[in-house]
This record gives structure tokens, sequence and C-alpha cells, in this order.
């Protein structure tokens, strides 16, 4: 499992699961999502990337399957955790 907190305006957090390709995106206005399917190499992107909301938004948020992360579960969209 991966943490970064990025000098963003739009996202607070990323926590990366290597095992289950899961993202999950914690907003600083509220609100988290769970990304699933996320390729490492995306991951490792999206922390290098100079802005990292920008490249959220050209290349993840669309693309991915995304659910709101309730919080009752750590990772909702992994069937493990089902």
């Amino acid at each position: 499992m991966r943490m970064h907190r990025p000098a963003s305006s739009l996202i607070d957090r990323l926590v990366y699961d290597d095992e289950a390709y899961t993202l999950l995106v914690t907003f600083r206005k509220g609100g988290r999502y769970l990304y699933r399917d996320v390729p490492r190499a995306t991951y490792d992107a999206l922390v290098a990337a100079p802005s990292t909301g920008s490249y959220f938004n050209a290349e993840l948020r669309d693309r991915f399957a995304g659910a709101p992360a309730d919080g009752r579960r750590r990772y909702p969209l992994d069937e493990r955790a089902a």
C-alpha cells in the first residue's frame, strides 16, 4: 500500500493498493472515491505529475471505474472485501 499527499488544490490524499490495483482519492472539498483496475504505472505518473489535479482529470477521472468510498469497507469495489 502506498500513500501520497500531493501539493494540490483538488486532491488531499492518494492511497494505492498494489495487490488490488485500487486507488482511493480523497478530495480537499470533501468526498472520497475508489477507482479500480488502476495500473501501478498510472499511479506513479499521477504522483510524479507537475499538476496532480490536471493529470487526474485528464487521465483517471473518466477512464477508470470509480465509486464513492463510503468508509464501511476498506476497498468497497474489491471483491475480496465483500
